[in-house]
């Protein structure tokens, strides 16, 4: 199959020759005269083919630039500005074979989906790429559609290069079935001196599995239909709308799956939810979520990073090592205000400038006692203890008649996958710290 770049210039050269056979010509007629009839109708059909391809460049356009979007957060990734911890190379024991990416590996050159039976081979004959798709179940009837795998792993990159946990270093594993059990070490070998010639104490690693079962999220997107009929980049705003409901959800299951209350408005109850990092920890570490005061923590002049220097503490006391830290604008924006006595802004703590940050701005600010709606978390780890399955292949569904009295379409793109903490005391939550107004 021609690459994406290739299929551009052979558009280019249609249109040029497509033009200068028809166009052109009548073109030069105009300067001279008014057209006849035929002529009239000669010149509407070449403006017309060569606002066609028009339109498939200008889709080829988003699709590269979503393909540029995707390898700049690779290169990112591969040039380690994001300080990704080290990842375990994680095993699928159903199959023996390497379960995850790669930090900077595109889900579709991963064996999973090399292997999968692309049953899209219509579509991809039918229209230039997902965005085309997207335009044709909105504009041309109602139904669904399993988008060819080849698209979807593009969205599936889309979404991750746009996720907070992604590009703090999640482990993407691509599922190809339900179920999914990856193998992790739960106990590590220890080693001791002895006396000469006395018995060595056996100490062997302990293991167990994590097991990925796939959940469905469904991210709607909505426009009028003259939109979608008539915008020239609606096939780029809806697929990167798409991708970014899907990374949203995702970034909020992964700190807050489970939690259904003391958090503001989040109720995600597991099921159907996965259970995310916060529940994970109060279920198994709660140790490792300190703070929750009941009227909040206010940051005190003269220690003012003393919480998050706690909250890093708590994953390094545990012999883990953090390499990110995500919060919300709000939290982020109120240690970035913090200054000294002579007003001048406070020094980041090097333990603090070590860490990648990430915002999540679906960390709320809620209400704790008397600190009202300014209480928020804050989460470190090592977020490549952090798995997230992804089921291949992704459903889109067009919804017509819902939004008819309005002449509006919904197109919902629907998602199924996993989220697991591998090993809990990877992480730690600060609960309840004044963020800004």
């Amino acid at each position: 199959m021609a690459s994406i770049k290739e299929n551009y210039r052979n558009l280019l050269d249609e249109r040029k020759a497509a033009w200068e056979k028809d166009g052109a010509p009548l073109a030069e007629i105009a300067a001279a005269r008014d057209f006849t009839p035929d002529e009239t109708r000669r010149f509407d059909d070449a403006e017309s083919t060569f606002l066609a391809y028009s339109a498939r460049l200008k889709a080829l356009d988003n699709t590269m630039e979503q393909e540029r979007q995707i390898a700049e957060f690779s290169e990112q990734l591969a040039g380690g500005e994001q300080r990704v911890a080290p990842g375990t190379t994680w095993i699928n024991t159903d199959t023996g074979r390497e379960a995850s990416l790669r930090s900077n590996q595109s889900f579709l050159s991963h064996p999973a989906a090399r292997s999968r039976d692309d049953s899209g081979d219509g579509a991809l004959a039918q229209y230039g790429n997902l965005g085309e798709m997207v335009r044709a179940l909105a504009t041309a009837g109602t139904g669904s559609a399993v988008v060819p795998t080849t698209w979807s792993g593009q969205l599936i990159d889309l979404a991750r290069s746009k996720s907070a946990v992604a590009q703090a270093g999640a482990t993407i594993v691509p599922m190809n079935a339900k179920t999914v059990n990856i193998g992790r070490l739960t106990g590590d070998p220890t080693a001791a001196f002895r006396a000469e010639s006395s018995a060595i104490t056996a100490s062997d690693p302990t293991f167990d599995n994590v097991t990925l079962s796939a959940k469905t999220q469904s991210a709607l997107v909505k426009g009028s239909l003259e939109w979608f009929q008539d915008a020239d980049n609606a096939e780029s705003v809806v697929v990167n709308a798409m991708a970014q409901a899907i990374a949203s959800n995702l970034d909020l299951n992964a700190l807050y799956g489970g939690i259904t209350a003391g958090a503001g408005t989040i109720s995600l109850a597991t099921p159907p939810n996965p259970r995310g990092i916060l529940a994970a920890l109060t279920a198994t570490k709660a140790a490792n979520v300190i703070g929750g005061a009941t009227n909040g923590t206010a940051q005190t002049t003269g220690s003012y990073w003393s919480e998050i220097l706690d909250l890093i503490y708590t994953v390094l006391n545990g012999n883990e090592t953090p390499n990110a830290l995500i919060w919300s604008s709000k939290l982020a924006q109120q240690y970035s205000k913090a200054t000294d006595t002579t007003g001048q802004p406070l020094k980041r703590p090097s333990d603090v400038e070590d860490l990648s940050r990430f915002v999540v701005n679906r960390i709320p600010s809620y209400t704790q006692g008397t600190m009202v709606n300014r209480a928020s978390d804050a989460f470190a780890g090592d977020w490549s203890q952090l798995l997230i399955g992804q089921r291949l292949g992704i459903t889109l569904q067009v919804l017509n008649e819902r939004f008819a009295d309005t002449g509006e379409i919904g197109i919902v793109a629907h998602w199924r996958g996993d989220i697991q903490p591998a090993r809990p005391g990877a992480f730690a939550v600060y609960r309840s710290l004044q963020a800004a107004a």
